[in-house]
């Protein structure tokens, strides 16, 4: 059965700061063995058509009602960090966009939105689970299938949002059946976020577009005492990142599952191998911080004032770095491009964008549907957000953020490659992964990725004896599972 169990990566986007754990392309669904759907969806999608438009939904009626979403996306709600003439830090409220959406929203429709910030997926848990009426809409970049299904209400069919949204519902979070999180808009997932004004410092106008050159550049900014590339190492979910540079590695978008195939996918013969010891690599030549930064907004804030030149991250990232850029300096220096070509084409991820849940529990889901129809075709909101408006019906308004990446797929020298559909094949290497204990906290990178030791002579020894270890755990964990690569998911 070649039902598709989505999870994207990306989106993570994440989105997320945390958000980015989730645009990483370490899909996290669950589901039945044989790769079927595994919903839940029950009554409220009996009759094949869920998703209701503004137009079927009673607005009159909603009147005077309020409603409770929680997002992690602050930033939207709180405004950018900025940092003052004396370098405090205080957060601008013009960049508030979803504060902004949600009073014009209440003008229009007379209907309130109270909104909550939440760091994490354990901040708004416990009310999942009770279906506490307290939350209606949340965004989540982290959850499994099966906690889509458990805590959200099916938003529509994927039939439903392939009318509106073409190829891009496939990347939204889904069971194969049901779209359990509305994601209206379209985004690049990680590529290269750069400060222009930095990389002229060493000579440079724009990212090169090989490997060769971008290690040359990055040599040169480590040359002048500059850091080439901030990661922000004190967590591992900066590392998730490579689940999508390995895709353009292999030029293809299934880099990740494809680990399935190989007996030894954390060799330097696979796309996945390749890219951690390409990583690993650059670590060892000093292209990431030599001292960890203490928190991604600091990472950020490299960026924007120049002490460092770039991220591998999203496009979520740009706008918030660009709102980091000292008092004077326009934010346009800060810039975001496809990565390199590594060997067999220059690529880019793309994939649905921001995601907006109902929660099952919620009592008032007419006014929740109708705040997330009302985003969908707010097409200014989501260029402000650092999106893409992607419904069909609505003119979008593409940021300028990227148009680098948008002339270079207009003129064929950058191809985008689709967020990988999860399957049963993708499925079967997380339950591989976490069987090997590699999984949780991106193991299978950080364990590699963290072999080297910067204040020392580069250890290759001890990376390919750690390499040995990982690609006989992962075997043994597939033997055990009794799962392999199914050729006809393809």
């Amino acid at each position: 059965m070649k039902a598709k169990k989505i999870l994207s990566v990306a989106m993570c986007m994440a989105m997320a700061s945390s958000l980015l754990a989730a645009c990483g392309g370490g899909n996290a669904g669950t589901g039945t063995a044989d790769g079927g759907a595994a919903s839940d969806g029950g009554d409220a999608a009996a009759s094949g058509k869920i998703l209701k438009s503004i137009s079927d939904i009673d607005v009159a009626s909603l009147k005077g009602t309020s409603i409770t979403l929680y997002t992690h996306g602050g930033n939207r709600v709180l405004g950018e960090e900025k940092k003052d003439e004396n370098g405090n830090t205080y957060r601008d409220e013009s960049y508030a966009y979803l504060k902004h959406l949600a009073e014009k929203f209440e003008t229009e429709y007379g209907v309130h939105v109270d909104l909550q910030v939440n760091s994490t997926e354990d901040d708004i848990r416990p009310l999942l689970q009770t279906a506490d009426p307290s939350i209606d809409i949340y965004t989540s970049p982290n959850w499994s299938i099966e906690e889509w299904q458990q805590y959200a209400e099916p938003y529509c069919t994927i039939a439903e949002a392939k009318e509106l949204y073409g190829d891009y519902a496939d990347t939204m979070y889904n069971d194969g059946t049901y779209i359990y999180a509305l994601m209206p808009a379209k985004t690049y997932n990680n590529a290269v976020v750069y400060n222009e004004e930095t990389l002229k410092k060493v000579g440079y106008d724009a990212v090169p577009t090989t490997q060769a050159e971008f290690e040359e550049m990055c040599t040169k900014l480590r040359e002048a005492g500059i850091d080439p590339i901030a990661m922000h190492r004190v967590e591992n979910w900066p590392l998730s990142t490579i689940n999508d540079f390995a895709n353009y590695v292999a030029g293809r978008n299934d880099a990740y599952p494809a680990m399935l195939k190989s007996d030894t996918p954390f060799s330097e013969s696979e796309p996945m191998g390749k890219t951690i010891k390409m990583y690993t690599d650059w670590k060892s030549r000093g292209f990431f911080e030599a001292e960890i930064y203490t928190d991604f907004g600091v990472a950020m804030d490299v960026v924007g004032n120049g002490k460092a030149a770039m991220m591998l991250f999203g496009a979520w990232v740009v706008p918030q770095i660009q709102g980091r850029v000292p008092e004077g300096t326009d934010p346009s220096v800060i810039k975001f491009a496809p990565a390199p070509d590594f060997g067999n084409g220059q690529y880019v991820m793309a994939a649905a964008a921001d995601s907006y849940a109902i929660n099952k529990g919620s009592d008032n889901k007419d006014a929740a549907r109708l705040f997330i129809e009302y985003i969908s075709e707010d097409a200014q909101y989501l260029a402000d957000s650092g999106y893409i408006a992607n419904k069909k019906g609505v003119t979008p308004i593409v940021p300028d953020l990227y148009k680098i990446i948008d002339d270079a797929v207009a003129a064929g020298t950058c191809k985008p490659l689709y967020a990988f559909a999860t399957n049963q094949n993708s499925i079967n290497n997380e339950n591989v992964l976490t069987e090997a204990s590699l999984l949780a906290d991106v193991k299978y990178v950080g364990n590699l990725y963290d072999v080297i030791d910067v204040t020392k002579e580069a250890d290759w020894a001890a990376y390919d004896a750690q390499v040995d270890t990982m690609n006989k755990a992962y075997v043994q964990a597939r033997t055990d599972l009794g799962v392999a690569w199914d050729a006809s998911l393809e």
